[in-house]
């Protein structure tokens, strides 16, 4: 009796503690997946090493996806991520934190290799397009019930003309695909394209991260992913970021404040605020601060708690008076 009480109670706590886990969905391509590296760790299985057993990482790349939608030019996008079942497993899981490493096979729209061998998809989306696609992506994940912490990877580093996939393309149409539209939807965004370049990180292919690489992509995820959050303060009428800041984009109510892109924000109106901030110089990273709400735009930091008003400052008396308030001789 004693041992079946046991059991279940290893039971229950064992299933408390899964439920009690920040899931994390790896969405990707190949490069997420882990292809070439069939018998060894993926970068997504590092991550669950280095993050511990408080997250439950999940892989849910595959191999040659794009991240535009299921229609092109010439009609059905086989290639689109959106038509696979692992996108809708990453929805169910009901992640909250999304890592989004998809763009590199979204390159061949923008390169003509006659005679590539693979996945040939030169010109068959339009740009304006991929911006729709990559938003309403976002969107998707983001608009889930755990409203997930949502990370977009600028692509790294990759060249291979038999694929069709040219590093020229990813720097010049994909990463400021990505980048504008993730400072646009103000999610974090981590820089793998700069900091994933070492030579020895790759198989042959000049594509896909071999056995070091995969752990040396998780150590980049997992840097930004546990980095501490931009903190916002306000000073009387404006609002400003806590230490050193490279960058940053300002938002009001969950929408991009224009044309804001100072280290301090002139508050004008009440409403929630907060910034994406590029975090380090030598790479183009920038995480999402933590949200303050404005009550107060002429500077709630001056008035004391209770809306008490401030008391008059005494004028220290220089001379002696007398009981009754009399200059005394």
């Amino acid at each position: 009796m004693f041992g079946k009480l046991s059991i279940a109670v290893s039971l229950s706590m064992a299933v408390s503690s899964a439920l009690a886990a920040t899931n994390v969905a790896c969405v990707g391509n190949s490069i997420t997946e882990g292809y070439g590296i069939w018998s060894e760790k993926k970068y997504p299985d590092h991550l669950q090493e280095m993050l511990g057993n408080d997250y439950a990482v999940t892989n849910f790349g595959v191999s040659s996806m794009t991240f535009a939608g299921e229609k092109i030019k010439g009609g059905d996008n086989n290639s689109s991520y959106w038509k696979t079942e692992k996108f809708k497993a990453a929805l169910a899981s009901s992640p909250n934190i999304v890592i989004i490493e998809l763009g590199t096979n979204d390159s061949k729209y923008f390169m003509e290799s006659e005679g590539a061998n693979y996945n040939y998809l030169y010109g068959q989306c339009e740009k304006t397009q991929l911006y729709t696609d990559y938003e309403a992506l976002i969107d998707t994940f983001a608009h889930l019930p755990t409203n997930p912490k949502i990370y977009a990877t600028l692509q790294p580093y990759s060249n291979n003309v038999g694929w069709a996939i040219m590093d020229t393309a990813i720097v010049s149409q994909i990463n400021p695909i990505i980048k504008e539209t993730a400072v646009k939807k103000g999610v974090n965004i981590i820089d793998l394209h700069t900091l994933f370049q070492t030579p020895a990180w790759f198989l042959d292919d000049s594509v896909h991260p071999n056995a070091t690489g995969a752990q040396e992509l998780a150590k980049i995820v997992n840097k930004y992913m546990t980095l501490a959050k931009p903190a916002l303060k306000q000073e009387q009428a404006n609002l400003q970021v806590n230490g050193t800041n490279y960058g940053i984009h300002w938002y009001k109510d969950g929408k991009l404040i224009e044309g804001a892109d100072k280290a301090t924000l002139a508050l004008t109106e009440k409403g929630k605020y907060k910034a994406l901030v590029k975090v380090e110089n030598d790479n183009d990273s920038w995480l999402l601060s933590e949200e303050i709400e404005v009550t107060d735009v002429g500077g709630s930091t001056a008035i004391a708690k209770g809306n008490k008003k401030a008391q008059p400052k005494l004028r220290k008396l220089r001379h002696k008076v007398d009981v009754k308030g009399r200059r005394a001789e």
